[in-house]
């Protein structure tokens, strides 16, 4: 997962956040707005990106 956030450009803080909390692929698809938010990914586009 930290490789696909680091191809679209996330912070080291999200991706450190995907980490500490075990965010997989296959929990991506199960994640709401709500959860993305609290990660730190804020912008709707770059949630499309990581979701597809």
């Amino acid at each position: 997962m930290a490789l696909i956030l680091e191809r679209l450009g996330e912070e080291e803080g999200v991706i450190r956040r995907f980490r500490q909390e075990k965010i997989t692929t296959d929990i991506i698809s199960l994640m709401s707005l709500y959860d993305f938010n609290c990660l730190g990914v804020n912008d709707k586009a770059t949630i499309m990106k990581i979701a597809c």
